[in-house]
């Protein structure tokens, strides 16, 4: 089994959980209201733990710690096959399907680095869909399917750094693969232009107070 043959095992075992969660969990007394795609997420983590507890592959799954919204990861995981054991960063985003050319926030360069100096690699992003209805909201399928699953590393040239140090990506931005190296090199690009934005915006507006 090569390097990307084990990365989409990975993807597919986590997402198959997931929507394996999903089909038997249709609708949720979830308001769809403010705030909704907090509350799925946790109780997305909830269910994930519960769902691998005997998992084959993903072992000692572990929720965010709750009130801790700056916490790197919604669940952790590790994938184990024969000797080999991943780390595996789990990402959840519910988006209400009117919202569907939303550009939301994905989270901080700041933390993959941390996460990569100390020998992790591995965000995955899943996505879930959801509508209201008169007692909450259900799951619904987008592009026929429940889910979208990507690693960060694989996320579509896109993506950019904001003033606020986040990355950003529309919703529907497709999944490219790529390589570790590949990656880094793009990250490292798009924080580069970020910074580089940022500095400008700052520079303008220091020559406006200069020329009143």
């Amino acid at each position: 089994m090569n390097i990307r043959e084990l990365e989409e095992l990975i993807k597919n075992q986590i997402e198959e959980v997931i929507i394996n969660i999903i089909e038997q969990h249709q609708t949720l007394n979830i308001s769809a209201k403010s705030r909704a795609g907090a509350e799925i997420s946790d109780w997305l983590e909830n269910k994930f733990i519960e769902y691998t507890i005997n998992h084959h592959y993903l072992k000692n799954s572990e929720s965010a710690p709750k009130g801790k919204t700056k916490n790197p990861w919604d669940v952790r995981t590790f994938f184990q096959l024969n000797n080999l054991e991943e780390e595996i960063w789990i990402d959840f985003k519910a988006f209400k399907v009117s919202g569907e050319d939303s550009n939301p926030d994905i989270g901080t360069p700041d933390k993959i680095i941390k996460f990569i100096e100390k020998g992790g690699f591995y965000l995955l992003y899943i996505y879930v869909y959801y509508e209201e209805i008169k007692d909450g909201l259900k799951f619904v399928k987008q592009n026929d399917k429940f889910t979208k699953a990507y690693f960060l590393k694989d996320i579509s040239s896109s993506v950019r750094r904001t003033s606020t140090n986040q990355l950003q990506v529309n919703i529907s931005a497709e999944a490219v693969y790529r390589t570790r190296d590949e990656f880094i090199e793009l990250l490292m690009e798009k924080i580069r232009e970020g910074l580089i934005r940022q500095l400008e915006k700052a520079q303008k507006r220091l020559q406006e107070i200069e020329d009143k």
